[in-house]
């Protein structure tokens, strides 16, 4: 099965340190991200490259569950993950990138369905409610780091 990938972009009036910050609490992920009904860390290590997470989304009512590590994390400008284990392989990041007026967040995911007709079949019916979900996660982010920024 091909790998599909997916990239989008929010411009925030923020700084990269605050969308950074923002980012870097898992507690957020649930919050802005529809359908995640699990992001738990494993272990003491809650952020930082090595940090580990137990992720359950539902997609179509069936959970879908991975083990995501941590592999990039530079403060202010990027954070990134790949799949240890889960039906749907993944890697994905998140780039803090300075505009003027605040900072672009740029969210890239890489997914490979399962190798089958089933899985084809299935990526294909989920790749559309994927990208809407995470489009408007983006857009929730955007509008939380603008209300937290303007009450400060």
């Amino acid at each position: 099965m091909a790998r599909l990938e997916f990239e989008a972009a929010v411009d925030v009036k923020a700084t990269p340190e605050q969308a950074f910050d923002y980012f870097a609490d898992y507690h957020h992920v649930a919050e802005v991200l529809e359908g995640v009904s699990r992001w738990q860390p494993i272990g003491a290590k809650t952020g930082g490259v090595g940090a580990r997470y137990n992720v359950e989304i539902v997609t179509m009512g069936v959970p879908l569950k991975n083990i995501l590590r941590l592999n990039r994390w530079r403060r202010p400008e990027t954070i990134g993950w790949i799949s240890e284990s889960g039906l749907i392989k993944q890697e994905g990041g998140f780039r803090f990138k300075r505009i003027d007026g605040g900072v672009r967040i740029g969210l890239r995911i890489a997914y490979e369905p399962p190798g089958s007709v089933v899985g084809a079949a299935l990526a294909h019916r989920l790749d559309g409610m994927v990208r809407r979900r995470l489009e408007r996660a983006l857009e929730r982010i955007r509008q939380v780091l603008e209300a937290s920024r303007s009450s400060l």
